[in-house]
């Protein structure tokens, strides 16, 4: 499966792809070309070193290029930058293209995170995504997980994913790809209207491990 990573030169790109590369081909994505294949390349390195051998591969390229060929896009962007880059990627993006979206929408106050949708009466990161990328299949997944979790790839993730999405093959396929993280269990919560709920956790942890001196706190459900 060819996965594209869009914004892929970050935290959660780099764990995402070093995780994923040994069974998948894996495309990191940026603005700039040259700063995606650079990237690619010191993922590739650092898997070669850690496993040996990769059935899969890692490559870069532009953001709005490689949504044309790719199986499954994830969305690696921060909630600020989402809609130029959605509008940059739409008109190249495959009909039926899986999209996952990890965004999660907020901000920092006094009081700590705040969830925007909740307070400024918007929709859902994942809602958004869907109505700007009309023919994708928008799936809602990884708010939870720790980009610090994540980037150590020769470790486990004892963590749960919540996922939300209206497609059931789409819902199928990306939970069969966090299946193959170590330990990452996926966790069926309902159609992407209901993706508020998910994105909402993040910002509660946030505060909790805040409040309590915690580091990358998650989410496992008993």
């Amino acid at each position: 499966m060819r996965i594209g990573l869009v914004g892929g030169t970050g935290r959660m790109g780099e764990g995402l792809a070093l995780r994923w590369c040994p069974k998948h081909d894996v495309v990191i994505g940026s603005r700039d070309a040259n700063k995606a294949a650079s990237a690619a390349q010191g993922y590739v390195k650092e898997a070669l070193e850690h496993y040996g051998r990769m059935d899969g591969s890692i490559s870069g390229d532009e953001n709005s290029r490689l949504v044309g060929y790719c199986d499954v896009v994830v969305l690696c962007i921060p909630y600020e930058n989402a809609e130029p880059t959605l509008d940059s990627i739409a008109q190249n993006l495959r009909d039926n293209s899986i999209v996952v979206c990890p965004i999660v929408p907020m901000s920092k106050s006094k009081e700590g995170f705040i969830y925007l949708p909740m307070h400024e009466h918007k929709d859902s990161a994942a809602v958004m995504v869907s109505k700007r990328l009309k023919n994708a299949r928008v799936v809602a997944a990884l708010h939870t997980i720790s980009d610090v979790k994540l980037r150590r790839f020769n470790e486990p993730i004892d963590t749960d994913v919540l996922v939300c999405a209206d497609d059931k093959d789409a819902l199928a396929v990306v939970s069969e790809l966090l299946k193959e993280i170590r330990n990452l269990r996926p966790i069926y919560v309902g159609p992407l209207s209901l993706a508020y709920q998910v994105e909402g956790i993040t910002p509660m942890l946030l505060n909790v491990a805040r409040q309590n001196s915690l580091k990358n706190p998650s989410i496992r459900i008993a």
